[in-house]
């Protein structure tokens, strides 16, 4: 996974938000999900990661498979020292199931609030204290995928955990209508160390996943702390759903996005080539454990 005549990305470079799918044959999905996938096997991913010239990726439980991590740990087991993970959990997963996937490349257990509908925050806040305690185990994360409403009334709730948090997804903020209150809660923690912020997912925020004002909010993120921002390219960047439990196995389309621009851009947020190996390789290398990168491509 190389391109030696180009700096960019630098070596070592990590897409830190990507999911496998598939071969559905092999991994059955959750019959409770909101939406059905096509297959987006390994083979995919690696293509991607070549094309891009990245070097490591980690791979997320979609919630399509619900707490069944087979396909996630699979992916990751095929990449070896070049791909982590993060899986779902049940909160009465057994200690010695998580030091196996530990053992296997997870580094974290994401909590879904959006995917599978509307949330309370008596329900936000019941699965995050009850994936802390797992997570405490292994020193792992707790990756969040929440509303802005949610993320501000979880603030304290965030601040006295004993490990870290990481939003998904610019933690939903909305770069066209800013609300201070939510951005506020993010900075403030990502200041105090505790939490990260995920610049991934652009359309899930902005009608235009290109927009000058989405790079105006990466900036501003990065700015409050940068050793604690990571990248990701959402690939195979999932279809969008109403969020609700169906029985229906015809296959929902991908959204049309171009991966490769994506990247680009954030050459174009960051034209610094020390923020750019920071956002995509030091910082990964904290969070996700990985080995400090050589001065030669992976792969190569």
């Amino acid at each position: 996974m190389s391109n030696q005549h180009s700096s960019y990305p630098p070596t070592g470079a990590c897409d830190c938000h990507v999911h496998v799918i598939g071969p559905r044959s092999r991994y059955p999905l959750n019959p409770t999900r909101s939406y059905t996938p096509a297959d987006a096997p390994l083979p995919m991913l690696v293509g991607m990661l070549e094309q891009l010239c990245l070097d490591r990726a980690v791979v997320v439980q979609p919630s399509v498979f619900g707490t069944d991590n087979a396909c996630t740990l699979d992916a990751i087991d095929a990449l070896g020292h070049r791909g982590r993970g993060v899986a779902v959990v049940s909160p009465t997963t057994d200690g010695s199931e998580l030091d196996a996937m530990h053992r296997r490349g997870i580094r974290g257990v994401r909590i879904n609030i959006v995917s599978g509908g509307p949330a309370t925050l008596d329900t936000a806040r019941t699965a995050l204290r009850a994936t802390v305690s797992l997570c405490a185990r292994n020193g792992w994360h707790v990756q969040l995928y929440l509303r802005p409403d949610l993320l501000v009334a979880l603030t304290e709730d965030f601040a006295g955990l004993p490990v870290p948090v990481v939003f998904d997804h610019f933690g939903l903020l909305d770069p066209d209508r800013v609300d201070e209150t939510a951005v506020a809660a993010v900075t403030h923690l990502m200041q105090k160390g505790c939490a990260w912020t995920k610049l991934s997912g652009t359309y899930r925020i902005s009608s235009d996943p290109f927009a000058p004002a989405i790079a105006h909010l990466a900036r501003r993120i990065y700015a409050v702390n940068p050793e604690r921002t990571v990248w990701g390219s959402d690939w195979p960047h999932t279809p969008e759903h109403k969020g609700q439990a169906m029985q229906d196995d015809r296959e929902t389309p991908y959204r049309d996005m171009d991966t490769c621009r994506l990247l680009q851009d954030l050459r174009v947020w960051f034209p610094s080539d020390e923020d750019q190996r920071r956002i995509l390789v030091a910082n990964p290398e904290q969070l996700y454990d990985f080995p400090r990168a050589s001065g030669t491509k992976t792969g190569s």
